[in-house]
């Protein structure tokens, strides 16, 4: 039988709004409707297969809705670069569904945007390799923004991802605390932890948390590509590519996308009578340094953020009725995963496991909120949503209860995990709004 979850604390932090722009979908009941239906988001990129690369799939923002989007901007937005844009769409429509005024006029709000530091395309390189006189190590700065050749000189400002976090905490009037996420795969997941925290500290009563990346560009996919983490396209059916904790993984599909929540302490928005979505009830961010890419084999480093997320919800592991699963489809991370949940869980828990990139792909910072947002929607639902091309697990991920199908289940309390690059590792639990 599961146990009661606990009940409300004095800063009880709670979700009234949720947005998010992904491959064609620019608002998240879309997206759940697509994904609950079998459907992915990863295709053929239009350029991957012009510059050669051996990952020519990913889960883009479709050409038409980027410009769409840009085109929305207000001028008071002023200029953006790619995933700025992306993170202003999902935070504006967060907002607005929340119900709270356009501006807030409290340094009791803040904004936590997760956007991994910008990668420059090879053109750009090329040309600052110019300027660079290698025997001294020294860079001709002057030069290069006086040279034809040079990078505009506002670009570099502009793709900043603190530039985005500030712009949005002008608009929102919520500037009491500003923070700008880059903690690699689970920078989007921190974000809302960190969120989450200043809330229930009662620092903040609302917060605008959420990620926004756009990584399908060269520079990024030729990086992973050499790092081994992206699976190989040639030949094979874009949608089934992605196969979290099946035996025949080969690494994960890249992707773009925004996703945003509103947070706001429960006191604060039941005063001005705000529909409560869900809770965040409890967050733990753990970190270590075991290799860049891949994390203890045995689980251990995952299963302590995980059990530091339940002892800070004050939970068992079976008040989790759902488990939201990084699932990157590498075999290294989906390794380390699965044992880390067997350690958790037990061998042989049954407690539903989806692994969303199957379908969105990964899109690096933005992907823990975006499953956030998922995991709210499951909870309003009641709905888990599949894990696309599972079909046989191997000696780890076996005893796993892989969901490949939707199903209609009860859902008060779920597990969204986000294990990045470098050590750094999120659990987040989200429960039902009580």
């Amino acid at each position: 039988m599961t146990p009661e979850l606990p009940q409300a604390a004095d800063h009880e932090v709670v979700v009234t709004g949720i947005g998010l722009v992904a491959g064609r979908l620019t608002d998240p009941e879309a997206l759940f409707d697509h994904l609950a239906h079998g459907g992915t988001l990863i295709e053929e990129h239009p350029l991957h297969t012009d510059w050669g690369v051996p990952s020519a799939v990913s889960a883009h923002i479709d050409p038409q809705v980027r410009q769409n989007l840009e085109a929305a901007l207000p001028a008071e937005a002023g200029p953006l670069g790619p995933a700025g844009v992306l993170a202003w769409h999902a935070a504006a429509q967060a907002w607005e569904r929340s119900g709270l005024p356009r501006r807030l006029e409290s340094d009791r709000g803040g904004v936590f945007l997760a956007c991994n530091r910008m990668v420059m395309e090879p053109s750009e390189l090329t040309a600052l390799a110019g300027h660079v006189d290698f025997e001294t190590g020294t860079f001709d700065l002057d030069a290069c923004l006086d040279a034809d050749d040079g990078p505009e000189p506002q670009r570099l400002r502009r793709i900043q991802p603190d530039t985005a976090t500030a712009r949005l905490a002008d608009w929102f009037g919520a500037a009491g605390v500003m923070e700008t996420h880059a903690d690699a795969c689970a920078a989007g997941g921190m974000a809302i932890g960190s969120a989450y925290r200043y809330i229930r500290n009662g620092a903040l009563d609302v917060a605008l948390a959420g990620g926004a990346e756009s990584l399908t560009t060269l520079t990024s996919v030729t990086a992973f590509h050499g790092v081994g983490a992206l699976a190989p396209s040639q030949g094979r059916e874009p949608a089934r590519i992605s196969r979290p904790f099946d035996k025949d993984r080969s690494g994960f599909v890249i992707g773009d996308g925004a996703a945003f929540l509103v947070l706001e302490s429960r006191a604060h928005a039941e005063a001005r009578g705000a529909r409560v979505l869900a809770r965040i009830a409890g967050y733990a961010g753990v970190t270590e340094a075991v290799r860049m890419t891949s994390s203890t084999r045995d689980g251990s480093d995952y299963a302590e953020c995980i059990r530091a997320a339940l002892a800070d919800a004050g939970l068992a592991p079976d008040a989790i009725d759902h488990i939201n699963a990084h699932g990157t489809s590498t075999e290294a991370n989906d390794t380390c995963e699965a044992a880390a949940l067997h350690a958790v869980f037990g061998p042989d828990a049954r407690i539903p496991v989806t692994g969303n990139k199957s379908a969105m792909g990964h899109s690096l910072a933005n992907s823990g909120a975006a499953e956030a947002v998922l995991s709210v929607l499951s909870l309003r639902r009641q709905r888990v949503l599949p894990t696309l091309n599972f079909t046989e697990p191997d000696e780890v991920t076996r005893g796993l209860d892989i969901v490949t199908a939707p199903r209609d289940v009860p859902v008060r309390a779920v597990l969204s995990n986000s294990f990045g690059f470098g050590g750094q590792n999120c659990s987040l639990i989200l429960a039902q709004a009580g």
